[in-house]
């Protein structure tokens, strides 16, 4: 019997694969010469960075922020500017930063208690109540399609709504545009608040990048049984920080982050599990629990407390089962070389935001002003 002649679709299918491979490559390498010369950012680079990931058990993203970064690196932490904090009338010397950064490089996950007055808070969520939002409904998985094998979770309407009654919810999630967010003041304060800005600066070893301010409603409006997205790691950067803060109170029961302590440092217990997460972006309950139970913290908090969390770590949100939460996130991000975000525009742009942009170009990079 002679040799099986040769499949020229798979070869082909072959071919295609290390094209692919190799481009991925390529982008990377000079990703990492134009970042280094210029600073540009290199979104492309983010394939390898994540593969990368993977392999080493997050130990090429520490390697790689020491290269990229090592010149920016700053011991001691100076604004540039004379900030005012929301948080803290002692901003950057509030004694507290020290503990909360020590049990950031512990656990990866620190709650800072309720620091936003009521005046803050009520304005984002007066905010959030009344102006357009955008819309989002979720589904139900397909009959035979196991929930912990998906990395998103069913979408099966989106679309506007003017402001919500968050006792009555006709939607999953409620999402304020983020241009109208911008518009915010006390939002803009946030982004260049002296309190959060010290606590990335110390744990990361760099001033922060800061990307991606969003805020939304969670609510109960969901069909039975759906599990929320599995557990998994975030990308998109090298080393960074994620900024939530509770605009209403979260409980066992509401929308709620979760999080495996000690998992944003590599570390032979969750090698298993980053082994895993090659050929797919996620994990179910049952492999994190048999391994991490003991570390698997369920973050709930009053109105206008603060979550700091390394979502390089294992991680996920929890969907409700009876009420809503109204969260606040934006990221503080130790690199800009893979990151993935486009530019965000600023329409109006309140007197402590400029003076950090202009102060802090690098770490404003990701926003325009129209002026």
């Amino acid at each position: 019997m002679g040799p099986s002649p040769t499949n020229p679709r798979a070869g082909s299918a072959r071919l295609n694969q290390l094209r692919e491979t190799l481009g991925h490559v390529g982008a990377f390498g000079r990703g990492i010469w134009r970042y280094w010369r210029l600073g540009a950012p290199a979104p492309r680079s983010n394939y390898v960075v994540q593969k990368l990931f993977v392999a080493t058990n997050g130990r090429s993203n520490d390697f790689l922020f020491r290269i990229l970064e090592s010149r920016r690196k700053e011991s001691n932490l100076e604004l540039g500017w004379e900030g005012e904090s929301l948080l803290s009338p002692a901003g950057i010397f509030d004694p507290s930063i020290d503990s909360v950064v020590r049990t950031l490089k512990e656990d990866g996950v620190a709650v800072i208690p309720p620091r936003l007055t009521k005046g803050a808070i009520q304005s984002l969520y007066d905010l959030a109540v009344s102006c357009p939002l955008k819309t989002t409904t979720f589904g139900a998985f397909a009959p035979g399609q196991a929930a912990e094998t998906q990395t998103t979770i069913p979408i099966v309407d989106s679309g506007t709504s003017h402001g919500i009654d968050p006792s009555n919810p006709r939607y999953s999630v409620y999402t304020v545009p983020r241009d109208l967010l911008l518009e915010n003041r006390i939002l803009q304060s946030l982004l260049c608040d002296p309190y959060l800005l010290a606590v990335a600066t110390r744990y990361l070893g760099v001033f922060p990048v800061i990307t991606k301010p969003d805020l939304w409603w969670d609510t109960d409006f969901l069909p039975p049984g759906l599990r929320p997205r599995p557990f998994h790691t975030d990308s998109g950067c090298l080393r960074w920080l994620k900024v939530g803060i509770n605009l209403t109170e979260t409980l066992i029961e509401t929308p709620h982050f979760v999080y495996v302590k000690g998992s944003h440092n590599p570390n032979k217990a969750i090698r298993p599990l980053t082994k895993r997460l090659m050929s797919r972006m996620n994990l179910s309950d049952k492999e994190v629990e048999e391994l991490c139970a003991d570390r698997i913290v369920h973050v709930t908090a009053p109105a206008g407390s603060i979550t700091l969390a390394d979502t390089r770590g294992i991680h996920k949100g929890e969907l409700s089962l009876r009420g809503h939460r109204l969260i606040l996130y934006f990221g503080l991000e130790g690199s800009a070389f893979n990151n993935i975000d486009g530019m965000i525009q600023l329409n109006k742009v309140g007197s402590e935001l400029e003076k950090a942009m202009r102060a802090r170009p690098f770490s404003y990079q990701f926003f325009r002003t129209t002026h």
